[in-house]
């Protein structure tokens, strides 16, 4: 088409994962969304907020949302930016610290998003293949990198780096370090520290998973003063409605609801562990809310695919080399897990 920029009609767009149709009763376990509801006192505050209020424009500084989210991870309202899920803050960090041309980085296998990003902001891409198995990630070869993306914990493998090994790489890159942590609440550790450690580190946070909250798209980055502010220049106005705004500061107040609901997935992730080694199967350890397990053939996974999906069972398959022998498997309920544990037995 004569209209379109040629790199956007060339463009493999994302492929989110496979959503049922309105009604349709399926166990999903293919989006890493939280198999509980969010808090009581979200679902009240949403209803306050759902007034003819809405026909005033939202708070575009989202001042209580930061001053909210300060207060929890010990930070100033300054280092913290608000966006429409991680996904805006992944292409704010784009528009704001990259060019046309400039080079980024990220890990193999990783959040696919990133390449799609890069592409999309006419970028050069530098794909660094990644192991579940090593405990020091390779260093990219590159280090003038404009921005390099970490997805830690790794998502769709599950493993997680330490903040010390983290911090290797941050000093080995002259750009900027995005620690995506989108699934850092179900992880033993997370990387907030380096904010004050090192210059050039971005943490990026969503509520979508651990505050069940995934409905209403909201995303944090935090990092030094200095780098939100210019961030801040270009993100779009009335980038969060009224309602995302008030459901995620109270979200984030009630810790209590959210540690409960936080080691119910915790124990179920045990169970689906155990679960999947009395099958036999290789299920990687992980720290996020899912299990990548591997099958003996990428056919093997394909078909066990294929036959959890007649029986209304979802999950994520990814038809790429090193990962096609393999399925990953978001937490669920303890229902829902015997009873995809139950089928999986059957098909295999």
């Amino acid at each position: 088409m004569r209209f379109v920029k040629e790199h956007i009609e060339k463009l493999t767009a994302y492929q989110p994962g496979l959503q049922p149709r309105e009604g349709e009763r399926v166990i999903k376990l293919n989006t890493n969304e939280n198999p509980y509801p969010p808090s009581p006192w979200v679902l009240e505050s949403i209803r306050d907020e759902a007034s003819e209020a809405l026909r005033y424009y939202s708070d575009p500084q989202t001042r209580r949302l930061r001053e909210t989210a300060a207060d929890l991870y010990g930070f100033s309202p300054e280092q913290i930016l608000c966006g429409n899920g991680s996904d805006e803050i992944l292409g704010i960090l784009l528009r704001t610290f990259t060019t046309r041309g400039d080079s980024i980085g990220y890990y193999v296998p990783s959040y696919s998003y990133y390449a799609t990003l890069g592409t999309i902001h006419a970028l050069h891409l530098h794909p660094t293949p990644v192991s579940d198995r090593q405990e020091q990630p390779p260093l990219p070869h590159n280090p003038n990198l404009a921005l390099f993306f970490l997805t830690n914990p790794n998502s769709p493998l599950g493993f997680s780096f330490r903040p010390h090994t983290v911090m290797k790489l941050a000093e080995h890159m002259n750009g900027i370090l995005v620690v995506d942590e989108a699934y850092a609440d179900f992880a033993r550790w997370n990387c907030l520290s380096l904010i004050r450690e090192v210059p050039n580190v971005v943490i990026t946070r969503t509520l979508s998973k651990s505050y069940s909250l995934a409905g209403l798209r909201v995303g944090l980055a935090l990092a030094r003063e200095e780098m939100i502010r210019q961030m801040d220049k270009v993100r779009d106005h009335y980038n969060m409605n009224r309602i995302a705004q008030k459901a995620a500061s109270v979200a984030l107040r009630d810790q209590k609801f959210f540690e409960e609901n936080r080691k119910r997935v915790l124990r179920t992730r045990d169970r689906l562990f155990e679960g999947l080694r009395e099958l036999r199967l290789d299920p990687l350890p992980s720290e996020a809310n899912f299990i990548f397990v591997r099958f003996p053939s990428s056919q093997a996974a394909a078909t066990v695919y294929a036959g959890l999906l007649q029986q209304g069972i979802l999950v994520r398959y990814f038809d790429q080399q090193g990962l096609d022998n393999g399925l990953r498997i978001s937490i669920g309920t303890n229902r829902e897990t015997e009873r995809f544990l139950a089928a999986l037995q059957a098909l295999l």
